[in-house]
Order: structure tokens, then sequence, then C-alpha cells
């Protein structure tokens, strides 16, 4: 007996072509995470930790409500690992963070599913992976913004599951259910929106760029006629003060310490004054490489496209809401003259992912040849940048290739370890006397603690130290001898210019760096005896 022609039209036949669909789109996932991970992991095993992750490592030793530079989440996680595993390794203080992008993954892909259909959710997570701002240093680093990211999209699910709750954009009612990410938050709506506010909470607990995810939501809500009844109801005003409840750890931080957090990424932020083009330019070249350019200009245009739909296609419109505070805010601080450094926007170009995965799919599913080889493209490009900075990174290659490129310094050498510092130390018979450590910025600061391990006090000698301020006060250390570390420059006269900060300072020795075999960089060591003179800071204690 021949078996009936299936007909799509049925409803049995329907649900088996999604089920196969979703399986298809999920083992898409589950391989981009695989593979991440182990990606991740890899980098972190050849490659040191950078100057930010060094320092963020160093200061997390200490516990505080908060930090200097930016609200304490990440710092909580670093130093959480590092006393639970009694180890500073990079494999162990970056597993937190390629935790955090691996759960980021799966977020990506059920928002995108929620709203376009599951080959679309797998094309965002998998478009997300293959972005070096995102895969790389999000994805991976001791950083800020793998915390931040993870948050603020658990909270953007939250409130997609709220205000779109029996809507896709893909499926009957029937199935939409099955697409929701949140299913497990099933209740009132209150308490839904207060779950999304502990989201949206630790997402400013990460980063200051967490405010962002209320402020998009509350844009979205203003501009969108079928969802600003919300704004008559508790909900969102109840999530908003937890969200605030839970950010209270660097208020109070803040308010002890003269608000100096504030002052600081606000001097960042703070123009010149006039109109800057060429900076906003340079900025905008910035994200696109950040973000990689080929992937940049497709979210631009996805970008611009929502924008001209405006609140009339509302899926579209509330990744938009999200997407345009941090991409608009940051690129025209850089157009006041502000710092505006370009992984700023990062976090709205996160939330413009679902949107470009839609449009790819739709392009794949009309069997688009062009469209199919710009994702291979990206894929392999993306694979190829990272083998050549991590390379690049554990042996200089390419500065002996092609000596040109790195006629201003090879900026890879940031990531080169300190480790071998305690030893020559060890060695010389320093540091067996109680001497603290002494350091002329927080960057080298940070590497040196690192080089050293965390049995052995750090001063910071510069108007800027960073958190190393508020760890040890200047003034117990006041008659102590130290060991001075910097790294070797040309025409740096070290002795001329930290003499004056103690008794008496002399040079003892060159520490000479390698990697792979070969010479990265000279550290300076020297004898520092009678600390006399804390150095000026305007940070109030």
């Amino acid at each position: 007996m021949i078996p009936p022609t299936s007909d799509p039209r049925r409803p049995e036949t329907a649900a088996l072509s999604f089920s196969r669909r979703e399986i298809d789109a999920r083992s898409i996932v589950i391989a981009v995470l695989a593979a991440g991970a182990l990606l991740r992991f890899l980098l972190a095993e050849s490659t040191g930790l950078g100057v930010d992750e060094s320092y963020a490592v160093a200061v997390a030793r200490q516990f505080s409500l908060s930090y200097f530079d930016h609200p304490p989440l990440h710092f909580w996680f670093a130093g959480a690992m590092a006393k639970l595993a009694h180890s500073e390794s990079g494999e162990v203080v970056r597993f937190p963070f390629v935790v955090c992008f691996a759960a980021t993954t799966w977020l990506m892909y059920r928002m995108g599913a929620r709203f376009f259909g599951e080959h679309a959710g797998a094309l965002a997570a998998l478009l997300l992976n293959i972005s070096a701002v995102f895969s790389v240093t999000t994805g991976g680093w001791v950083l800020p913004d793998g915390p931040l990211m993870l948050f603020m999209l658990a909270s953007a699910v939250v409130i997609a599951d709220i205000l779109f709750e029996g809507v896709s954009t893909v499926a009957p009612p029937q199935t939409s259910a099955r697409l929701g990410p949140s299913r497990m938050l099933r209740g009132p709506d209150t308490f839904r929106w207060m779950v999304a506010g502990v989201f949206a909470g630790l997402a400013m607990l990460s980063k200051y760029h967490g405010v962002f995810v209320l402020a998009g939501t509350f844009l979205f809500l203003l501009t969108s006629a079928p969802h600003r009844k919300w704004l008559g109801r508790p909900g969102p005003y109840l999530g908003a003060l937890v969200a605030l409840a839970i950010f209270t750890p660097v208020l109070a931080w803040n308010r002890a310490h003269g608000w100096v957090s504030f002052a600081f990424q606000g001097s960042r932020a703070a123009g010149q004054g006039g109109l800057h083009v060429g900076s906003m330019l340079a900025n905008i070249a910035g994200q696109a490489a950040y973000v990689l350019p080929w992937i940049w200009v497709p979210l631009v245009v996805v970008l611009w496209a929502a924008l001209r739909s405006g609140p009339r296609d509302a899926a579209r419109w509330f990744f938009v809401c999200l997407g345009i505070g941090p991409i608009a805010a940051f690129t025209l601080i850089a157009l006041r003259g502000g710092e505006g450094l370009p992984h700023w926007q990062a976090p709205g170009y996160l939330m413009l992912f679902p949107i470009l995965g839609a449009a790819v799919a739709s392009r794949l599913e009309r069997g688009d040849p062009l469209t199919r080889r710009w994702l291979r493209w990206s894929a392999w490009s993306f694979i190829v940048l990272v083998v050549i900075l991590a390379t690049q990174t554990a042996n200089g290659w390419m500065e002996r290739v092609a000596p040109s490129l790195f006629a201003k310094g090879d900026p890879t050498t940031d990531m080169v370890s300190w480790r071998d510092l305690r030893p020559a130390l060890d060695a010389r018979g320093m540091l067996a006397h109680g001497e603290f450590l002494a350091a002329p910025s927080w960057i080298q600061a940070g590497q040196a603690a690192l080089g050293t391990g965390p049995d052995i006090p750090v001063l910071c000698l510069c108007a800027d130290p960073h958190h190393f301020y508020y760890m040890n006060d200047d003034r117990t250390f006041l008659g102590r001898d130290a060991v001075f570390v910097k790294k070797v420059k040309p025409n740096d006269d070290v002795v001329a210019a930290y003499s004056p900060y103690f008794e008496s300072f002399e040079a003892a020795d060159t520490l000479v760096i390698h990697r792979a075999g070969a010479e990265a960089m000279r550290v300076g060591i020297y004898r520092a005896r009678g600390f006399r003179n804390v150095f000026p800071t305007t940070q109030p204690r």
C-alpha cells in the first residue's frame, strides 16, 4: 500500500515540519555553543590576561560594594572564582564569562525564535558568535560586558514575553506559546515585571550601560500605541524599583567616596564643546571594526529599515527601542568631542541581532546565493582573524614577518603575562623582607600584581591609580621599603622621577619577558627604601 502524500496544510504535517525545523535550528545553536566554548577556553590557555583583565583580577582580591571605574559584578565573579580555585590563571578567572556568553547565545536564539522563527533565532545566535567584540572580548574576557549583555538580554526576554504574550510573527496562535522563552515565568504580570527588573538590576550592577534596558522599554511603551496601556499599570514601575534596589551597592559605595565613579565616567563622556565630525567618524569606524565591517553594515541596514517602518512593525520596533539608546548616545558623545570608545555602543548592536537573523533567514529561504556566500565568508573570516590574533599574541610572529606594521609598538604585548616577575624577584632576594610592590600606573600595577601573587600588597604611584587607591591607604606604607617595577621605555629617567618619594631609589636589574622564545618586553626593577611622600591624587577616599 502506498502511503498518502503528506499535505503541509494538515495540522499534523505542519507540526512535524515545525518540529524538524526546530531540531535542525537547535542543532546549529548547540554546535555554535560547543565550538564557541572550546575556542574561548583555548584562547584563555594560550593568551595572557589583557591589561583591563589583570587590573580587574588584582583589585577583585579585596571585596568592595562597588569599584572606582565600574559597578562590582564582574569583579565579584573574578574574585570568587580565584578564591574558590586558589588560582588566578586565565582559564579560571575567565570561566564565569565564558558561561555568561554561552547563556547569552542561547537567549539570543530563543529571542529570535520567539519573534521570527527557529532558523532566524539560530542565525542570530550564529552571527553574534562571529562578531569580534561580542565573541572574543565579551565572550570570554574578564570585563563587565559579559554579565552586562547576559542580563540585559535576559531582562528583554522577560519583557518581550509580557508585551507579546500569545503573539508570534511566524507561527499560528496555537504554536506561538511554545516559542516563548520564559514559560517558567507564567504568573501575574506584576511578578514578571519584577523578574525583568531583577535582570535589569543585575545588568546595571555589571556596567552603567544596563540602564538602557529600562530606558529602551520606556521608549517602546511610549511610542507603541497597543502597548501604551502598560504606562498606566504598576508592573513597569515596580520592575524599575526592583532594578534600582539591586543597584544600591553602587550608590552606597559612591556616596561614601564622593560619587567618584560617576564623576570619572561622566568626565569620559563629557564633550569639549562644538562639533567634532572627525572624532565621530573615527568612532563610527571603530564601531565597524569592533563588530567587523561585514556584519556591522547589515546591522545598520536592518536598523535603518526598522526605523523607517516605525511602531507599525511592533516586533522590530521593540528591538530598535532597546538598541538605539547606546548607539545614538555614545556616537553623539564622540561628535561633541567626548572620549566615546567604540565598544560602548555594543549593547545597542546586541539588540539588533534578532532582526538581522530574521533578514538573513528570509533571504536564505528564498535561495539567495549572495547571502549564503556572505554567511560562509563571514564565519571563515572570523576564524582566520581569531587564529591570527591568538598566534600573534602567543609568539609575535607578525612583528618578525612585517615589522613596519608595529613601528608604534605591538598592542598584543599587553596580553603577555608577567608571571616571570615573582620568580625573578625571589631569585634576587627581593620581596623577602616585608617590602611592598609599587608601579607607575594602574595598568602596570595590575600586571605586576598578577605576576607576584595575592600575598604582596601593591601601591600605584600615579595621579590616576583607579581602584588601587581604595585598596591600601598610601599613608600606612610610610617608612617601608618597596620594589618598584616599570616597563622599560627609551629615554625614561625613572630614578629622577620617583626618587622624591623614597629615602633612596636605585636600579637593581632588568627582567626580560619572553613569549615563544622571543623577547616581548623589558621590565625595570628598582630598590626603593623608605617610602616618605604620598603621591598626589584628586580621588577622594
